[in-house]
């Protein structure tokens, strides 16, 4: 249940924050960015918060979170007829993304990574 939460409060977030930054730099519709968004929501949350936030710290995530929304959003290009999202749409787009990502990586490190107290 934790993560069906974490991925909600994920999905929305991308959602938002794509809608605001595509919708103002492309002609992208809504349903085009709820495509991209649940792309970005599952592999992120996959690889940047669960695999990369565990093993290492919120600003490595956070990298990884951009990086990962820069080359998925760049890579929807190619599912498209028509080139619609340039390189610095994808770059603001991505980096917006991950502004967010710095407060969801401290909501998942608090309430989804369980915390186990081996003091006796």
């Amino acid at each position: 249940m934790k993560h069906a939460l974490a991925l909600i409060i994920k999905f929305v977030m991308v959602t938002i924050v794509l809608e605001v930054v595509l919708k103002l730099m492309t002609n992208l519709t809504f349903g085009d960015i709820v495509y991209i968004s649940i792309a970005v929501t599952a592999i992120a949350y996959i690889v940047g918060d669960l695999m990369i936030l565990r093993v290492s710290n919120n600003f490595v995530a956070t990298l990884s979170d951009i990086g990962l929304a820069f080359l998925i959003i760049l890579m929807f290009n190619y599912s498209w007829y028509n080139v619609r999202i340039s390189v610095i749409d994808a770059l603001v787009a991505a980096v917006a993304t991950g502004v967010g990502e710095i407060f969801f990586h401290k909501y998942v490190e608090n309430y989804v990574f369980v915390k186990t107290n081996k003091s006796e």
